[in-house]
């Protein structure tokens, strides 16, 4: 089986003009070229001096504010055996405490980075500081000039890289990726969204994670195409850059969470939108987070005067612990939708190559009967070996066993239901709002709250349970926009709109409502709210009593 260092080997020998990838910054749209023929020559250089530091087969964090240097840094790991372990440049203090927390559980020997901020940070690993190597000064010293260097040839079951999940920051995990759980789901990949060495891919997510790493900067090297990215801070303020760099470069793949949908459909005026032609865009892909019939809706209507065909919306499913894609929609196919107590949900399409996938009541590890929600599970080549240095927690999800049955299985914590082949995603379990025995979905509940006002921020809501008297009951935390922080006399009015819609939708009362400022949501790396910390937050106290409603 060929790995990814065999191949970014043979791509920069064979067609070393070809353009990989293409970094996107500012307003000009004029981006920073790299060729496969540059990016094997820059990549080998570094991944001899990483292994002529003794670094093959040991952790190395890896942590670049820039994307091309974060491109070159990651595949020099791969092909020197190095274990990559990248993570979100640290600019507050809570990420600083999560890269020293990260650097501890992988038990990292070295330091990857572009940054001043890290020169002088005190990070260490079982008493003894890392090995620091600033990814600004040039490698080309330890190039030997004897003979041609060859990148290492991993068996399939070794490690490439490790992936922490984006859950608790007290309690990183790092998902042990191999090599050949790379490859396997690459193969899934290009097979479901029909991509080939003529597609043209984009991303403006973060490259340290998942969907921006695997259905980005490998899948561009496994296909041999080239790719497009852009910072997540630039597209947040600009996203009109996106469709531009997409009509312009005629891209074929591209997409991301429900919010960047949501975003591109709700602030690009007419005027940025000038000589803008999205016929090209083949496969719009979202995942990653909870998708919304109605973003699909309104992005295409919104963008259907341009070209952009409502066929090529691609919704997908997937998770770090499966390397990344799980299921997906046909291409060219409209998205389908089921209803269910009420509300339209997205189909996620169905399995590819080898994956097995089956709904569990997470109670009984019982097969739930057909129709019905239970616990996603999944089996294939895809799924990860486990977390690093969790055998007790990886024999658990990792090695989950249907009533009866002998096959290991990996179980998400996500619930959903499967309707004419299609995927539907209910919910995350262990977000589950349970009131007199009645379950609910947290998001359900702040997609109500969210269109019943709008002083609230989109995705800007948090719901979760708590004990009040020995009974369940059910707080909201939303963001309120900039705007609103002055009009504080109609706060009431806002808390009472969102009581109206979640009693009128689910006949659910709400105890608390909460709105906070802008921006104060905790969140993920990758910009999924943490409900489990705004529960612990808000019974903590942490949320100011002047925004109490």
């Amino acid at each position: 089986m060929s790995t990814f260092p065999n191949i970014v080997h043979e791509r920069g020998l064979s067609q070393p003009d070809r353009i990989a990838c293409r970094f996107f910054k500012g307003a000009s749209l004029i981006p920073e070229d790299l060729s496969f023929g540059e990016l094997w020559r820059r990549s080998s250089a570094l991944a001899q001096r990483l292994q002529a530091m003794g670094l093959r087969g040991e952790r190395a964090v890896l942590v670049c504010k820039s994307q091309a240097t974060f491109v070159e840094a990651f595949y020099a790991c791969l092909l020197a055996g190095v274990v990559a372990v990248p993570t979100a440049p640290p600019r507050r203090q809570v990420l600083q405490s999560r890269l020293q927390l990260i650097v501890g559980d992988a038990q990292a020997r070295a330091l990857l980075f572009d940054a001043d901020e890290l020169l002088q940070a005190e990070l260490h690993e079982g008493g003894e500081a890392l090995i620091k190597i600033d990814l600004r000064e040039p490698s080309d010293a330890f190039v030997s000039s004897a003979e041609p260097w060859r990148p290492v040839s991993p068996e399939a079951d070794a490690p490439a890289f490790l992936q922490y999940t984006s859950g608790s920051t007290g309690d990183p995990k790092g998902v042990i990726v191999t090599h050949g759980n790379l490859i396997d789901n690459c193969a899934s990949i290009r097979e479901a969204m029909e991509i080939s060495a003529d597609s043209v891919l984009f991303t403006a997510l973060p490259l340290f994670h998942d969907m921006g790493l695997v259905g980005g900067v490998l899948q561009l090297m496994y296909s041999g195409c080239s790719a497009g990215f852009m910072s997540p801070a630039e597209f947040v303020q600009y996203p009109e850059r996106w469709l531009q760099i997409i009509s312009r470069y005629r891209v074929t793949v591209s997409g991301g969470p429900n919010f960047m949908y949501e975003l591109a459909a709700g602030s690009v005026s007419d005027e940025q939108l000038q000589g803008v032609d999205l016929s090209c865009w083949r496969v719009a892909f979202c995942g990653a987070e909870p998708i919304k019939a109605s973003t699909i809706e309104r992005f295409g209507d919104r963008y259907g005067a341009y070209g952009f065909d409502a066929g090529a919306f691609y919704p997908c499913y997937g998770m770090a612990e499966s390397t990344l894609f799980i299921t997906g929609t046909s291409v060219g196919q409209a998205p389908r939708f089921a209803h269910r107590e009420g509300a339209r949900v997205v189909g996620c399409g169905h399995v590819r190559g080898d994956v097995r996938l089956e709904i569990v009541d997470p109670d009984t590890q019982l097969r739930v009967r057909a129709g019905e929600v239970g616990e996603i599970w999944v089996s294939s080549a895809s799924v990860a070996r486990g977390y690093w240095r969790r055998p007790e927690l990886s024999a658990r999800i990792f090695g989950a066993r249907i009533e009866g049955g002998d096959e290991a299985y990996l179980r998400t914590g996500d619930l959903g239901f499967i309707s004419d082949d299609q995927l539907y995603i209910a919910g995350r379990l262990k977000d589950l709002i349970i009131v007199s025995g009645r379950k609910y979905a947290p998001q359900d509940i702040e997609h109500e709250c969210e269109r019943s006002h709008g002083a609230l921020r989109q995705a800007g809501g948090a719901a979760f349970s708590i004990e009040d008297g020995g009974r369940e009951s059910v707080v909201v935390v939303f963001e309120l926009k900039r705007e609103w922080l002055r009009r504080r006399s109609e706060w009431d009015e806002v808390a009472r709109a969102m009581r109206a819609s979640v009693s009128a939708a689910y006949g659910l009362p709400l105890s608390e409502v909460v709105l906070i400022a802008p921006g104060s949501l905790p969140r993920t790396s990758s910009g999924k709210v943490r409900r489990a910390q705004c529960r612990m937050d808000y019974l903590a106290g942490v949320w100011e009593p002047a925004v109490e409603v």
